[in-house]
């Protein structure tokens, strides 16, 4: 039978009390003291219910994004190893027009670079995400972003990421109308500590490409395309800005 000294059980009980009083705090207080903190964070949070233990939050706004009935549940045995393992899920998985969140997400209590996730599934709105980015011209897009995530691993830069990316139903607004793009996957991945997208060709604009990230923002693209004989002519006519085309078709970038 193992046998503690009585100074062990002291740090024992009271490392459960802290965790206990953490876990336990209600939520709208937290929530309220970090946005007087930081008034200029860029997200609208609703009614926020339940405690940091397992939570609830009606609405969540940020950048043009809904969220709607955002729930959490934070893991009891994580915490004892220095860790914050929390099951989220949130949204309408099939409104296209919100975004949607189910999966696992962790970080560590001692270490605030370091973040991984599991099973995680998250879908955005393509209207509200082209918003953000800044584009040679003025694009309107919609349709909806999927990412799944089978597992990631993030300390100070990317360590470990298996998943998929998507573009499901694309569509942009041009001149003419509304052009249907389609549907593009990509897979995504780390290497040498920065983040891979890899773009699989079976798509409308026969794009295969590849997008290499890194921790400062810088990217480098390499691939080719062809616009679909399907595609309008206004599509085929932007394709000539990319340069001459090859033998097969194809324009590169670069």
């Amino acid at each position: 039978m193992l046998v503690m000294k009585p100074w062990k059980w002291v740090v024992l009980a009271f490392v459960t009390y802290l965790i206990l009083l953490v876990a336990y705090l209600p939520a709208a207080h937290v929530v309220s003291y970090v946005q007087k903190q930081n008034p200029k964070l860029p997200v609208s949070i609703g009614t926020v219910e339940g405690t940091l233990w397992s939570g609830r939050v009606d609405r969540i706004m940020t950048n043009g994004v809904l969220l709607n009935n955002f729930r959490w549940e934070l893991s009891a045995w994580a915490l004892l190893i220095g860790q914050a393992k929390v099951e989220v899920n949130g949204g309408k998985i099939r409104q296209s027009d919100q975004a949607y969140i189910d999966g696992q997400v962790s970080a560590s209590l001692f270490n605030s670079q370091k973040l991984s996730a599991k099973d995680l599934k998250v879908l955005l709105p393509a209207k509200a995400v082209i918003a953000q980015v800044p584009l040679p011209v003025p694009v309107t897009a919609d349709g909806r972003f999927r990412i799944d995530v089978q597992s990631f691993d993030f300390n100070k830069s990317c360590k470990l990421l298996s998943g998929t990316g998507r573009w499901l139903k694309g569509t942009v607004s041009g001149p003419t109308g509304v052009i249907d793009f389609g549907n593009y996957e990509a897979n995504l991945s780390c290497d040498n500590d920065k983040f891979v997208v890899q773009v699989l060709p079976d798509n409308k604009l026969n794009l295969d490409a590849m997008v290499v990230v890194g921790m400062d923002g810088k990217y480098d693209l390499s691939g080719k395309f062809k616009p679909d004989e399907s595609m309008p002519r206004e599509v085929h006519m932007a394709a000539q800005s990319f340069g001459r085309a090859d033998a097969q078709g194809f324009r590169q970038l670069r």
